[in-house]
Parts: structure tokens; C-alpha cells; sequence
């Protein structure tokens, strides 16, 4: 049995993912899917319930089960089939969005992701959501669809396990735990190698690595979590810009005030009166 459901064009552009078709595939045993590059421009993601079936990449053909599924991203070949003994049964969709490259920055783009989901019950819940959408489908329905696809992309990213990371997986879940230490400690005067000895890695390592994983270097994340604190500071209490500095661990005041202008565009006073001007007017 196929379920498909075809959207048409949103009505306003710009949302940051938006399904152009998805559905619900099972009791197929002769489901087989080949590809070529030029006839994939947009994402394809499959979420398997039962059942079982393959992924092919070159030579190598991978089996999937139940709690797993397959992310291809744009312009990429495809080839998967069912296990004709035991199909497999799996929800699909097939999306678009200029906001979602940059989800998966560290992506390898030249490999279909294979992943694990059974630690999230939400995954299938949403995506169930989705294909209700497709039923009756009205264009009041498009920013709900949208949200909703966006909230199973990130799902996804944050709550499946690739297959074959191993170690990667590891990796990731030690510098997420750095990136809390840092949040957590970022009043004191912590150092590179304070993070390193954290995360159980070397310095040269663990600045690689969580670069990967959170997007910016450790100390970037440090003078971000400070900057954070400092705006509360700023909006709540009548502190000295010196104070506020030392308490952040800022070594002077004047190089936190030169970052905190970087980092926002506007100097600690400046946010200050912006802030205060603002309850002002709510008041």
C-alpha cells in the first residue's frame, strides 16, 4: 500500500523547510527505489516502523529495521529497496529549505545518513501529524506544516543516533557536555585548558572537536555564555560596568566592554538604557 500526498507551492516564501510531498509506504515487497543525482534536488528522509529493507551505496548494502531510518540529502543518488521476505513499513517526505543546510553543517554530504530513533517517541508522533495535513490539505495549513517539519528536523538531529558513528557519537555527547560545563562555570576564570581537562581530551583536540560539534571554538562559547549573563546583569541591577566585568571574569573592564559592543552592536550601556527605556514605555 502507498499514501502520497503532493503540496502545492507555499503562498509565502521564505519558511525554513517546507514539504513539496510525503507519505506512508507498507506491505510492498517489491518496493525498490534507483535514483540518479539529477533526479533528487531535495531532501528525503524515511522513518522505518516495521519490517525490514536495504539501503545501497556503491557495493555496500545496509540493512534497516524498525527504529531506524535514512536521511539523503539534495542532489545526492539513491537506490533502497524492501526485503521482499519481510517489506518494510516507513513514513517519507521529500522537503526543501534554505534553513536547513545549516543544520547539518557537519555533515558528510557524500554519504546518506543512517540513523537510529528509537530513543525518541516523538519522531513517528510527528510525522503521523504531518501526513494528516496531507488528507484535507488547505493553504491555512502551511505554517502549521512548516513548524512541524522544522520540529521533526530537529528532533531528529538532536535526538537519533547515527548507525556508524561509534566513537563520533561519543565525541558529540562529551563536547555537549563540555559546552553545559562552560555555561555552568562561565563566571569564573576558566581557561582552554581547564575545558580540556573537562572533556577528558587534549587542548588541540578538544578546541577540533567542539568546533564540529557546537559551531564555535570553546572560548568563543565562553565569551558567548558571559555576554548572556552580562545582558541579564545589565537589565537587573544597578552594577558598575567594573563589577560586572570582574564578576564574568573579564580580566578589565574595558576589554569586556570592547567585546560586549563586538558580540551586540552597542555598548553595556547603551543595552542598559535600551532595556530600561523599554520598561519604561511598557510600564
Amino acid at each position: 500500500m502507498r499514501v502520497y500526498h503532493y503540496l502545492p507551492r507555499p503562498r509565502v516564501n521564505g519558511y525554513a523547510c517546507y514539504p513539496d510531498s510525503f507519505g506512508h509506504y507498507y506491505d510492498e515487497p517489491n518496493h525498490r527505489e534507483n535514483r540518479s543525482a539529477d533526479q533528487c534536488p531535495v531532501w528525503n528522509l524515511h522513518l522505518i516502523t516495521k519490517g525490514k529493507g536495504y539501503v545501497i551505496q556503491g557495493d555496500r548494502k545496509t540493512a534497516l529495521g524498525a527504529g531506524t531510518g535514512f536521511l539523503y540529502y539534495p542532489h545526492m543518488p539513491q537506490r533502497y529497496e524492501a526485503d521482499p521476505e519481510d517489506p518494510w513499513e516507513f513514513r517519507w517526505v521529500h522537503f526543501e529549505g534554505a534553513g536547513i543546510s545549516s543544520l547539518f553543517n557537519n555533515a558528510d554530504r557524500d554519504e546518506v545518513w543512517l540513523f537510529s530513533w528509537k530513543g525518541t517517541k516523538r519522531l513517528p508522533e510527528l510525522l503521523d501529524e504531518l501526513l494528516a495535513y496531507g488528507n484535507d490539505f488547505v493553504h491555512e495549513y502551511e505554517r502549521r506544516i512548516s513548524v512541524l517539519l522544522y520540529e521533526i528536523i530537529v528532533e531528529l538531529i538532536h535526538e537519533s543516533e547515527s548507525l556508524h558513528a561509534g566513537r563520533t557519537s561519543l565525541l558529540r555527547q562529551k563536547m555537549l557536555q563540555t559546552a553545559d560545563w562552560i555555561h555552568a562555570n562561565c563566571r569564573g576564570t576558566i581557561t582552554l585548558k581547564d575545558m580540556a581537562e573537562i572533556s577528558g581530551y587534549s587542548e588541540y583536540y578538544v578546541s577540533r572537536e567542539f568546533h564540529r560539534v557546537m559551531g564555535v571554538s570553546p572560548v568563543e562559547y565562553l565569551l558567548e555564555c558571559r555576554i548572556v549573563q552580562a545582558k541579564h546583569l545589565l537589565a537587573s541591577t544597578d552594577w558598575t560596568m567594573k563589577r560586572i566585568s570582574e564578576w564574568l571574569g573579564f580580566s578589565q573592564s574595558s576589554y569586556f566592554i570592547r567585546k560586549f559592543r563586538e558580540s551586540q552592536g552597542i555598548t553595556p550601556d547603551q543595552f542598559r538604557k535600551l532595556g530600561r527605556d523599554e520598561y519604561t514605555i511598557q510600564k
